[in-house]
C-alpha cells in the first residue's frame, strides 16, 4: 500500500505513535496470533516531535517494554538501565536519601532512561514489522464518526452521543480520508484532539515550564539513579538518558513556574544565578558552563496537572497523557501509558477469537479496562501532586511536609522502601497511599512541636507550619479518600 493511502477500516484506529501509542500498537498486534486483526496508527509529527518529552521508566514499565520487545533494542540503541532515586534536600549540607528499586520485594531491579527521540524512532521501527499494523505520519485527525449515517462529531464542547466508529483523517497533501473502526484510541498526549473531538471536558491545568539541558558525564555520586536536587526556585532532575562511546549523557530539568522569570538568552542567565548555586559542586561547574555555551538554545516543555478523565467511551479508549497526566516529578507517566497498554491487550487477548466482524473490544472489555486502569492513574497523580506541593516548598504547610517527608524516609528502611514502591507504581492500592500520607502528616506535627527545633524556629512559625501542613494533607486525604470510593462504584 502506498505511503499516502489507507483503507476504508480497520479493526484498530491508534492516534499517536509516541510511546504509548507504538506500546498499545505492538501489544494488541501480539494478541493476535492468526493476524486476523487490523490497526492504523497515525500521528501529527513526520519524524519525532521536536519538543523534548518523557525519557525515564520505572521497572514495572521496563517489563512492559521487555515483554513487548522493545527493551533489547532501546538498550542496543544507548537506553541506560537506571537503579531508583536519590533526593538531596540539601546538596551541600545533608545526605541524600536514596531510593533503590532493587529493594522493593518481587519487582524488577531496575528501570530504563532513554532519549525521548532514541525512543519513539525505536518503538515506530519496530512495530511497523508487525504485519497488522500500518503507520502513518504527518497525519491529522480533524473529526470522530459517530454511528448512526456516518456523522461527525463535531466541535462539541459536551460529551457527544453515539458510539464513535471511525475518524476523518487528513493527509500530507491535505487530501481527507474517512476511516472506520471498531475502536479508536487516543494516545495524542495532553492535550489530546480525539479527547476534544469526543466531547470529554478538558480539565487541564498548566502547571508551569521544564526547561531541559544535556550535560555528558554528569559529576554525581549516583549516576545511574534520578537525583532530585531541591533548595532553588524549583525542583531540578537530573537523569542518564544516553550510554554512547565516550560515555553517559544527562538530561538536567529545571521546574519554573507559568509566568517565566525570563526569556531567550536571558533564561539561561537566570538558571545560572537562581538554580545553579544549589547543585552539587562539582556538578554546578559543569552545567554553568554548558548554559553559557547553550545561550538560548534550552529546550522547554509545557507542563499540565490533567485529572483523569473517563477513559473510555462507547468506541474509544484513552490511554497514556491523553487519560491523565501530572507534574513529571515522580516520573510515573510513561511506567503508567505502558500499562494502559498491557490491559488493554489483555482483554484484546480474551477475544482473539472473536468472530471476524464483531468488536474485537467490546464494551465489555472496556469497561474492564477503564476499571484497572482507575485502580493506578488516580492514586498516581495524586501522589505526583503532593511530592510536586512539597518540593516546589511554597507556603509554610508544603515546606513543612517536606522537612517531614525527608525526616520519614531516613526513619527506615521500611519506609523508603513502602514510598519507592507507590512511586514506581509497583504498589497502586490507594489505602496504602493513604496511609503513607497519613504517616507523613504525622510526622509533620512531631518535627515541627519538638523541642530539638526549638532554637531554630520560633513557636509562632513552628505552629503557622503546621496549620498550613495539616490543611495542605486534609485536602490530599480527601483526594484519595475520592479515589479509593471511584474503584468501587459500578459502572
Amino acid at each position: 500500500m502506498s505511503s499516502t493511502s489507507v483503507e476504508d477500516r480497520y479493526d484498530v484506529i491508534i492516534v499517536g505513535a509516541g510511546l504509548a501509542g507504538c506500546a498499545a500498537a505492538q501489544a494488541l498486534a501480539r494478541a493476535d496470533p492468526q493476524h486476523r486483526r487490523s490497526i492504523l496508527v497515525v500521528d501529527l509529527h513526520r519524524g519525532v516531535s521536536p519538543r523534548f518529552s518523557g525519557e525515564f521508566i520505572h521497572p514495572r514499565g521496563a517489563e512492559v517494554l521487555d515483554e513487548l520487545g522493545f527493551y533489547g533494542r532501546l538498550i542496543s540503541a544507548g537506553a541506560v538501565d537506571v537503579d531508583g532515586f536519590v533526593v538531596m534536600e540539601n546538596a551541600e549540607h545533608d545526605a541524600p536519601v536514596v531510593l533503590d528499586y532493587a529493594a522493593i520485594p518481587g519487582e524488577r531491579s531496575r528501570g530504563i532512561s532513554v532519549h525521548h527521540k532514541t525512543l519513539v524512532r525505536v518503538l515506530r521501527r519496530t512495530i511497523c514489522e508487525r504485519e497488522q499494523v500500518t503507520l502513518r505520519e504527518g497525519w491529522r485527525v480533524t473529526d470522530l464518526l459517530r454511528q448512526g449515517a456516518g456523522q461527525s462529531t463535531g466541535q462539541s464542547t459536551g460529551q457527544s452521543s453515539g458510539a464513535i466508529t471511525g475518524v476523518v483523517l487528513r493527509d500530507r497533501e491535505g487530501v481527507e480520508h474517512r476511516v472506520s473502526c471498531d475502536l479508536v484510541i487516543g494516545a495524542d498526549g495532553k492535550a489530546s484532539s480525539v479527547r476534544k473531538l469526543a466531547g470529554i471536558p478538558d480539565r487541564r491545568e498548566t502547571l508551569g515550564f521544564t526547561a531541559g539541558i544535556e550535560v555528558t558525564d554528569a559529576r554525581l555520586s549516583q549516576p545511574l539513579h534520578a537525583n532530585v536536587i531541591l533548595g532553588g526556585p524549583g525542583p531540578m532532575l537530573c537523569y542518564p538518558i544516553t550510554r554512547g562511546a565516550e560515555g553517559l549523557s544527562f538530561r538536567l530539568t529545571f521546574d519554573l513556574p507559568h509566568a517565566l522569570p525570563a526569556k531567550g538568552r536571558e533564561l539561561s542567565d537566570y538558571l545560572i544565578d537562581a538554580f545553579v548555586p544549589y547543585l552539587p559542586g562539582p556538578l554546578a561547574d559543569q552545567v554553568a558552563a554548558a548554559l553559557a555555551e547553550r545561550r538560548g538554545q534550552l529546550e522547554l516543555a509545557p507542563t499540565f496537572n490533567l485529572p483523569a478523565p473517563p477513559a473510555t467511551a462507547p468506541g474509544l479508549a484513552l490511554v497514556g497523557d491523553a487519560a491523565g497526566c501530572s507534574h513529571p516529578i515522580t516520573a510515573s507517566g510513561m511506567t503508567m501509558g505502558l500499562l494502559d497498554a498491557k490491559y488493554l491487550a489483555r482483554e484484546a487477548r480474551r477475544r482473539a477469537g472473536a468472530r471476524v466482524g464483531t468488536p474485537w473490544l467490546d464494551d465489555r472489555s472496556l469497561r474492564r479496562y477503564r476499571l484497572e486502569h482507575d485502580r493506578y492513574v488516580p492514586t498516581r497523580q495524586a501522589l505526583a501532586d503532593s511530592i510536586f506541593e512539597a518540593f516546589r516548598g511554597e507556603g509554610e504547610g508544603a515546606r513543612g511536609i517536606r522537612r517531614a517527608l525527608f525526616s520519614y524516609w531516613r526513619s527506615g528502611e521500611r519506609q523508603r522502601v513502602r514510598s519507592l514502591a507507590l512511586l514506581a507504581c509497583a504498589e497502586r492500592r490507594p489505602r496504602i497511599f493513604l496511609a503513607e500520607y497519613l504517616k507523613t502528616a504525622h510526622h509533620v506535627l512531631h518535627s515541627s512541636l519538638a523541642p530539638r527545633h526549638a532554637s531554630h524556629y520560633p513557636v509562632s512559625d513552628r505552629l503557622r507550619q503546621v496549620h498550613g501542613a495539616v490543611g495542605l494533607a486534609g485536602t490530599k486525604v480527601g483526594v484519595v479518600a475520592q479515589v479509593a470510593w471511584s474503584q468501587l462504584r459500578v459502572f
